[in-house]
């Protein structure tokens, strides 16, 4: 085993994908720390809560500055009193911007799609807050090639960013043992949250022509958010209520039976970096239907390992779909082609593995062995 690393997490810790950092190196034998505005318990992982007093970004700098300069001065101190090894923020635009402004070092931060596809496009001020987290940083890790381009784009040296996709656990998600029952074999499943940039009521209004081209249909949106009574009123006024369901958040750990239960996986994100929701998927042996931007092309190719289509075209999104179910012969060359891309590139331990060498090369520990 590697010699055991003290890891630093800035970021939400009620964050799933930072909750699986965190895990993945604890059950590697290192010591984990979240330093956090937002409260969870996790297993083997040390929690530090420093309340709720960081404005969103979006809230202009001067009625946020002291606000700001509370939470910044308290991370330093929290940082100062464990002593990692390593310091790792995750997303540039907040907690990024406050791991950066500890002034430890070595520092590495993580992008995660909209801190550098909308932030960093945004205000003066939102572009401030992304370029100075991530020029404070020695490694930064990007999860398509687009986020990897739009960093370098921002002035910092490409040898300090690199593509990293923590991927998924393919022990977990797999497909179904069996085709799923016939009551559920028209089932087509969104795991977005239910928030502007994933457009889930893009695929409500495609509801109408889905259900006419398909009759059996089944449109399950697992997810909340803040768009949820917006999409309830959607569902409502389109009179699709008998074809689309809202069954809120599915817990973690629920998740790989019910993508098992679907045959259709759809996003129609308008803006994302690598989707951990389309991982599983695919991984699942759902037949995956995406829209056509940077971050889902880096994992699917049209008409070869799934469907991209442009993002708000309803006609396209409603063909795409019903395809699927009027040509059953495309999902096993599908889900083949899927298995075997995840397995190669998105599989969680693999991945992750080669993190646990580079915080041992950055922290310099990586002799000791």
């Amino acid at each position: 085993m590697p010699p055991a690393l003290h890891i630093c997490y800035i970021g939400d810790a009620r964050s799933i994908h930072v909750q699986r950092w965190a895990l993945f190196f604890v059950k590697r034998g290192h010591r984990v720390s979240i330093l956090t505005d937002e409260g969870a318990e996790i297993p083997g992982v040390d929690v530090y809560n420093i309340g709720d007093c960081m404005a969103p970004v979006h809230v202009p700098v001067l009625s946020a500055l002291s606000q700001i300069i509370k939470k910044s001065l308290m991370m330093k101190k929290l940082v100062r009193h464990i002593q990692p090894d390593i310091v790792h923020g995750h997303y540039a635009t907040n907690y990024g911007f406050l791991a950066a402004s500890t002034g430890f070092q070595p520092l590495i931060q993580t992008v995660h799609g909209s801190d550098v596809l909308v932030d960093a496009a945004g205000s003066r001020e939102q572009r401030w807050f992304v370029r100075r987290a991530l020029k404070k940083a020695v490694l930064i890790t990007a999860v398509t090639e687009q986020m990897k381009k739009r960093v370098i784009d921002m002035g910092i040296p490409s040898d300090r960013v690199i593509m990293h996709q923590y991927g998924v656990d393919t022990t977990v998600f797999t497909p179904a043992a069996e085709e799923p029952a016939v009551k559920r074999r028209y089932r087509i499943v969104s795991t977005r949250v239910l928030e502007w940039k994933y457009n889930v009521q893009h695929l409500v209004r495609a509801a109408p022509g889905i259900r006419d081209r398909v009759p059996e249909a089944e449109i399950v949106l697992a997810g909340d958010g803040p768009d949820r009574d917006e999409l309830a009123t959607m569902i409502d006024d389109l009179h699709v209520g008998d074809t689309v369901s809202m069954v809120g958040r599915v817990q973690h750990d629920a998740v790989p039976a019910f993508l098992q239960s679907a045959t259709v996986y759809v996003s129609t994100s308008i803006t994302d970096g690598t989707s951990l929701s389309l991982l599983e998927a695919m991984a699942s042996g759902v037949f995956p239907i995406v829209t056509d931007i940077p971050g889902n092309r880096e994992w699917i190719t049209d008409g070869e390992n799934g469907f991209l289509v442009a993002v708000d075209d309803v006609d396209a999104l409603v063909d795409r779909i019903a395809r699927v179910f009027e040509q059953p012969d495309l999902r096993g060359r599908v889900i083949a082609n899927n298995l075997e891309l995840v397995r190669q590139h998105g599989d969680y331990t693999t991945n992750m593995t080669l993190m646990e060498r580079t915080y041992l090369r950055i922290s310099h520990r990586d002799s000791a062995h």
